[in-house]
């Protein structure tokens, strides 16, 4: 049983990661004591359906991909690139050029 809690905290604790959810804001989310939370995703912690109901749904996180263990989650990655990229999402090819060049030029790169 210890086994499934610790994968199972290992889990949701990469998915608010992934989300760039501090334990703070996931457990208000949810309706959760942080330290509770906490303790969830160390698997030091029994918690009920209803609080991985309420936490599966803060995360906005299928229950089968919570549950799919032998499934390799994406790598967190680096929310500075991540707003980055929203924001040049949001531009034309030519301002995404420009600022390419830019970053190129800065990186002391031709």
């Amino acid at each position: 049983m210890d086994n499934i809690q610790k994968k199972l905290g290992l889990r949701l604790r990469t998915f608010r990661l992934i989300r760039q959810y501090s334990i703070e804001e996931l457990a208000h989310k949810a309706n959760l004591n942080p330290a509770h939370l906490g303790k969830i995703e160390r698997g030091e912690r029994n918690f009920t359906i209803r609080s991985l109901d309420k936490i599966v749904k803060a995360l906005d996180v299928s229950y089968d991909l919570i549950f799919s263990f032998d499934e390799e989650i994406p790598p967190v990655e680096n929310p500075i690139v991540l707003k980055t990229v929203s924001y040049l999402n949001a531009m034309s090819t030519k301002e995404q050029d420009h600022i390419y060049r830019t970053v190129q030029m800065l990186a002391g790169k031709k």
